[in-house]
């Protein structure tokens, strides 16, 4: 009879281990760079010891969990039992991940979830890409990259402006950079942005609210296609939930997004070969030359300062001012560099100067040539 028993144990053991399900399930098997996804572990069993993969390890991090659910429900009495833990996780960077399995502890025993595959593709535009449309209209929030000119010339000033759209019924109440755009192979000045008031405006056809996040003044320093990469935001803001209350006021909720606006491409054209000056040196814009000596008459042994002085609007950082061709009879220390310049949106203005102190060493008459 213990014999009988034993063996009675033993199977109900083995059945119920069988009956043992673990299973973890993506919300989307195929996602854009810096996209939340949903990925759930599953049980039929009240099991312990819930053991996360590492994420990070498989190219993800966590944007929120675990959070965990049990569901019980019965029919004709019988019972099904499912207990969950649900992680919303972003892909950090393009191509083929597995999330490796999950473990648990169930009757002293360890099991382990199923393996799951994940295609991370580039980046995209939220407010461009179809499958995400009734998420789109339902945050009515894009972040978009505004450039003046996608197909300058070498040196010519683009602007590039970060905006952030947004409904009249959602607040924003804080915003972190995640990833700023990178300006490889452009001269960068970042302008200051200190008025971050909403201005109405009209977006996709809708009235709505934007405010301007960034802007930037770039200088592309060669031709060829030039990318400008996707600015990434973390948006905290309060947004309705779409009920009311018994007396009509707008439930509304604190919700967190993460934005990305679309990369850009810029196409830039060389300078035109015709023409060009003997001694170019890379200035590109609307100029105007000067040399002015301090006095033009002195006598044997004195010295007299040569400033050679470029102003206008154009790449004045960017170039250096041609020398000075003097005679080789006279003394000539190295000038000193002076820049007045400041950068609006519209690009470079102001001066740059070169100051010579020179003393000739003979007496005579002295032509300057032309530069």
């Amino acid at each position: 009879m213990k014999r009988i028993v034993t063996l009675l144990l033993v199977w109900i053991s083995l059945t119920v281990s069988a009956q043992v399900k673990f299973e973890a399930e993506v919300s989307k098997a195929t996602v854009p760079v810096n996209e939340r996804f949903r990925v759930e572990f599953t049980m039929n069993v009240d099991g312990d010891n819930f053991e996360a993969p590492d994420f990070e390890e498989s190219g993800f991090s966590v944007f929120s969990g675990p959070s965990q659910s049990i569901r019980e429900i019965w029919n004709n009495g019988k019972g099904m039992f499912h207990k969950t833990y649900t992680f919303f996780l972003i892909a950090e960077k393009k191509g083929t991940f597995t999330i490796k399995p999950a473990a648990i502890e169930f009757n002293n025993r360890i099991y382990r979830s199923n393996p799951v595959k994940i295609t991370v593709t580039p980046a995209v535009d939220p407010s461009n890409d179809p499958s995400t449309a009734t998420v789109a209209r339902n945050s009515t929030m894009y972040l978009v990259t505004e450039v003046s000119n996608s197909n300058p010339y070498v040196n010519e000033p683009i602007t590039v402006v970060q905006k952030l759209y947004f409904s009249y019924n959602t607040d924003i109440n804080d915003a972190r950079d995640i990833q700023k755009p990178r300006f490889n192979d452009f001269w960068s000045q970042e302008i200051e942005t200190d008025n971050f008031e909403p201005e109405q405006t009209v977006y996709k056809g809708k009235r709505c609210l934007s405010v301007v996040l960034k802007k930037a003044v770039l200088y592309p320093q060669k031709s060829g296609s030039l990318e400008i990469d996707p600015y990434i935001l973390e948006v905290d803001c309060r947004v309705p939930t779409g009920r009311i209350t018994i007396f009509g006021e707008i439930i509304t909720m604190d919700d967190s997004r993460r934005l990305t606006s679309s990369g850009k491409t810029i196409v830039i054209k060389a300078l035109p070969e015709t023409n060009k000056p003997e001694k170019f040196s890379g200035a590109v814009g609307d100029f105007s030359f000067s040399v002015v000596p301090s006095k033009t008459t002195l006598k044997f042994g004195e010295s007299l300062d040569l400033t050679l002085k470029v102003s206008g609007e154009g790449n004045l950082k960017l170039f250096q001012i041609p020398r000075l061709e003097l005679p080789e009879n006279w003394e000539v220390y190295d000038p000193e560099h002076v820049e007045n310049v400041t950068t609006p949106l519209s690009g470079m203005t102001g001066s740059i100067a070169d100051r010579y102190t020179v003393v000739p060493q003979a007496k005579g008459t002295y032509v300057l040539k032309d530069l």
